[in-house]
């Protein structure tokens, strides 16, 4: 299996970070850049370096709630896949909040959201909520999508499909994630039917802890 480990960045990386890794997830802040100015950061990055894009919050939240129709959310939309195609991103993340949840209300709107998401070939389309969502639950109604089902590698078991998306999300009393934590993620990965796996870490060390997770996926730790 290959292992892509990289951080949740708000800018591209630097020459430091591409030495090391060849993943990165970004989360663009308002304003949101043009399109122009992203392509921009795909080209100082080095070729063969993928890139994974999450949706800001105007691409799935509009004012009446998370995945209601608007003209903001279709704006939203808009800037998503112009800014993925700027990117040459290799995936969006859609993570959902726990204002989405588990009901048949909230059930139909991701899938009519889901339908509307700009899709591209060689792109994979992954959706990570937060909430309730049991990962059965999560990984059944991604497949009915065709979406890649996130999950949390520390807690979930691994889903059975090709290619599987993690993020590790250091909150609560969970600050870091050490040596030890980051092999059993490695072996539970590992011991999956998967030919593929992003990881996107989300923590104070988060460079750290990506480029220790993707030596010891190389056997150079």
């Amino acid at each position: 299996m290959e292992l892509l480990a990289g951080a949740l960045l708000e800018r591209p990386p630097g020459p430091k970070y591409t030495s090391e890794l060849r993943f990165a997830e970004l989360a663009p802040q308002a304003p949101l850049p043009k399109p122009g100015t992203l392509a921009k950061w795909r080209q100082k990055l080095p070729d063969g370096f993928e890139l994974a894009l999450r949706a800001p919050d105007p691409c799935w939240q509009s004012p009446g709630g998370p995945l209601r129709p608007s003209r903001e959310l279709e704006a939203g939309l808009g800037w998503l896949s112009e800014a993925a195609d700027a990117l040459q991103a290799s995936m969006i993340v859609v993570s959902t909040s726990a204002a989405v949840t588990t009901g048949a209300r909230d059930r139909e709107r991701l899938r009519a959201y889901f339908a509307r998401v700009p899709r591209t070939e060689g792109r994979l389309i992954v959706w990570r909520p937060t909430g309730l969502w049991e990962p059965e639950t999560v990984q059944t109604l991604a497949n009915t999508l065709s979406l890649v089902g996130g999950f949390d590698a520390v807690d979930d078991p691994a889903p059975d499909t090709d290619v599987l998306y993690t993020s590790l999300l250091a909150e609560g009393l969970r600050r870091s994630f050490s040596h030890a934590l980051l092999l059993e993620v490695l072996d539970k990965l590992q011991s999956s039917s998967a030919s593929r796996a992003y990881v996107t870490i989300e923590s104070g060390q988060s460079f750290r802890e990506a480029r220790l997770l993707q030596a010891l996926s190389e056997g150079r730790e």
